[in-house]
C-alpha cells in the first residue's frame, strides 16, 4: 500500500471495451478521472449505481497470482470486480488506517486473470484507488 501517497493519473473508461485498453497495475495507486454517470455503459448494474450527479467508471486489472486481493478507495464509492460477466462477492469490507485518506477498503478471492472494476456512485469527478495482493 506504500504507492497510495503517490498515485498516478488515470482515466477511467465508460464502457468495458475501451476498459480492455485502460490497465490498473495491480499495486500501483492511480487517481482515477471518472466519467459523468449517465455517460457510463456498466456491462453490470451497480448495486448502488448513483443518479445523474454522481460519477463512475470502468478499468481492467490481471491477476497474476491467486489469492486474496484487496481494493482500497479513497472515498465510499461502490465497487464490483468482474470477470466473464459475473461480479465477485466480496470476502471483507473495513476502513484504511488513520491519516491515510483510504476511507474503504474490499477484499475478494480472486484466480489468476483478467477483470473489469466498475467504479460507481462517486461524488467527486476522481477518487484515488489500489488494487493489490495481500494474501
Amino acid at each position: 500500500m506504500a504507492s497510495w501517497a503517490a498515485p498516478q493519473k488515470m482515466e477511467a473508461a465508460g464502457d468495458s471495451k475501451a476498459a480492455a485498453r485502460r490497465a490498473l497495475a495491480a499495486g500501483q495507486a492511480v487517481t482515477l478521472a471518472l466519467l459523468p454517470t449517465p455517460k457510463v455503459a456498466y456491462p453490470l448494474r451497480p448495486n448502488k449505481p448513483g443518479g445523474s450527479v454522481s460519477y463512475g467508471g470502468i478499468v481492467r486489472f490481471r491477476v497474476d497470482q491467486p489469492g486474496t486481493w484487496r481494493v482500497a478507495l479513497g472515498s465510499g464509492a461502490w465497487i464490483d470486480v468482474i470477470k466473464d460477466g459475473v461480479a465477485k462477492a466480496s470476502t471483507a469490507h473495513g476502513h484504511g488506517p488513520d491519516c491515510t485518506g483510504i476511507r474503504k477498503m474490499v477484499d475478494f478471492t480472486l484466480e489468476a486473470g483478467d477483470y473489469l472494476l466498475q467504479v460507481a456512485a462517486n461524488g467527486d469527478p476522481d477518487v484515488t484507488l489500489l488494487v493489490t495482493r495481500i494474501s
